[in-house]
């Protein structure tokens, strides 16, 4: 490993840390709130975070110039299940893996 290798995963390690302590740090006085603000971005953010990674899944499947409709019949139903586990479960991981293994099984059945 080189030098240079070294100091990226140290620097990257650090900076990491430093982003997951950083809220305790600054709100380290448990008779204070936090901001209105910071506490709206706590409720949104999740799902703000999933939209963007559903619509970052299904772009690929929704291009206009080399639609590929096979494949999006079979993410379509790992979508509801995804849906419907997180509605029912309100868990996410199960919701992720649920999701996952309906299109995996559906990918090496159907497709």
């Amino acid at each position: 490993m080189t030098l240079h290798q070294f100091l990226m995963i140290a620097i990257m390690c650090a900076v990491i840390i430093l982003l997951r302590a950083f809220p305790f740090i600054v709100f380290h006085d448990a008779t204070k709130k936090p901001p209105a603000l910071l506490l709206y971005l706590g409720r949104v953010m999740t799902a703000a975070a999933i939209a963007m990674l559903v619509v970052y899944s299904l772009m690929s499947v929704c291009d206009f110039a080399n639609p590929q409709y096979g494949r999006l019949l079979l993410m379509t139903p790992a979508v509801f299940a995804t849906v419907l586990l997180q509605y029912f479960l309100r868990n996410s991981l199960l919701s992720i893996v649920g999701g996952t293994a309906v299109y995996m099984i559906l990918l090496q059945t159907v497709g």
